[in-house]
């Protein structure tokens, strides 16, 4: 007997984890949370089939402190995020619509290795990778005029090669503050009105939560050293809505200043303070000790927490802390990884089994209207076309 409760035991575990991945269809609205072990990309199929890629970044960082190369090291991160988008992009897209580009970081938009393009121009990395396999109508970043980086940063250097080299092919736009206009549905925005983004902040520069934008920044031109912003505290943020459901991304912004630093260093508090409560949240700098404060975690109140990971630093585990703490704000919440390292387990201990997953590519699906929504995760051992659901969610309701 037990051994035939064991065998239909294996075999509805065998069906549960053998689950088909969820296909998008028109009226969904698909948020992947795309793990290579080597940065940050969110790839959003919008409910009428518009689409949105957030970051794809391939840091050159080796050694034991990062995570091994998802699925495995035979491709370079942009080419897995290139098969990843195969795999999901409504059917006859050969483009994506929109870029958003958060800020100049490796982990974000790809490091200065591997080999360049047939013409010599830059390096395929990270995004300029994904162009190669799905070029973009639009390209969104923080643009060049705002304290870009050195010319001697060669990350930054190799993405402005890269955008000057497209620029017959593809608009380049700088991240308009306050708008809820760059990024518009392309197919059927009238049927669809309930979807929106609003561009919260950027460059020292935030919505207000009515139609204007404020700076968060001292206005003098000249900064003390202990007083410069440094290139995370000028990250693009967005709020995305659909119907009731609302998700926030705001790249690395901080939360507490570094030692001796000024308190507008803090973006965390008067970003969350425009946004409001959310559905799903993207932690700020993968969880690192510099962001995630209380004011953030009270204004946004988020039912669901994503943390894009790959190092032993991500998350700290004072960030862990307060992120279940019902002493900052009450109600559940469910807390998620793309890719813990085994060392951050250790160190933070009993802690990290409070979460639903440390591990895999994270879906978040919401139903036409904008009510209900569920989140999936996916193995990220396998190429995507080999892959299956290891971990779904029950349905959510949002709540306003």
């Amino acid at each position: 007997m037990k051994y035939i409760w064991g065998l239909l035991f294996a075999l509805v575990a065998d069906c549960a984890f053998s689950q088909e991945l969820p296909r998008w269809k028109e009226g969904y609205m698909d948020i992947h949370h795309v793990n290579t072990g080597r940065g940050d990309c969110t790839f959003c199929i919008l409910p009428d089939g518009t689409t949105l890629l957030i970051d794809a970044g391939e840091n050159n960082r080796v050694g034991a402190r990062v995570v091994a190369a998802k699925p495995d090291d035979t491709k370079k991160a942009g080419e897995w995020i290139a098969d990843y988008i195969r795999y999901f992009i409504p059917k006859d897209k050969e483009n994506i619509d929109y870029y958003l580009l958060t800020h100049y970081h490796s982990d974000h938009i790809g490091s200065w290795l591997h080999k360049k393009e047939d013409k010599g121009r830059y390096y395929l990395t990270g995004i300029s990778e994904v162009y190669r396999n799905f070029p973009a109508k639009v390209i969104v970043d923080r643009g060049d005029d705002f304290m870009p980086p050195s010319d001697k940063d060669s990350c930054y250097m190799n993405y402005r090669n890269f955008v000057k080299s497209i620029s017959d092919c593809t608009i380049r736009e700088t991240f308009n503050v306050g708008s809820c206009k760059q990024f518009v549905l392309r197919n059927k925005p009238e049927k669809y009105y309930s979807f929106g983004v609003r561009n919260v902040y950027a460059n020292g520069k935030i919505w207000d939560g009515d139609g204007g934008v404020t700076s968060l920044f001292s206005g003098k031109g000249n900064y003390l050293k202990s007083e410069m912003p440094r290139e995370n505290m000028y990250s693009c943020v967005i709020k995305l809505s659909y119907g009731a459901f609302d998700y926030y991304t705001g790249g690395d912004i901080p939360g507490f200043p570094r030692p001796g630093r000024p308190k507008w260093h803090d973006i965390e508090t008067p970003v969350s303070d425009v946004v409001g409560k959310v559905e799903v949240a993207v932690l700020n700098h993968h969880g690192n000790e510099d962001g995630t404060n209380e004011n953030f975690l009270r204004n946004l109140s988020p039912q669901n927490v994503i943390m894009s990971t790959w190092d032993a630093l991500h998350p700290n585990h004072t960030v862990l802390y307060r992120l279940f703490s019902k002493e900052i704000y009450p109600e559940e919440r469910k807390i998620f990884s793309t890719n813990m390292h085994p060392a951050t387990k250790i160190v933070i201990g009993d802690l990290v089994d409070r979460m639903v997953s440390h591990q895999g590519h994270i879906m978040v699906r919401v139903y036409p209207g904008g009510n209900k929504y569920r989140i999936y995760v996916f193995d990220d051992a396998v190429p995507i076309s080999e892959s299956h659901v290891i971990y779904e969610l029950d349905l959510f309701e949002c709540i306003k």
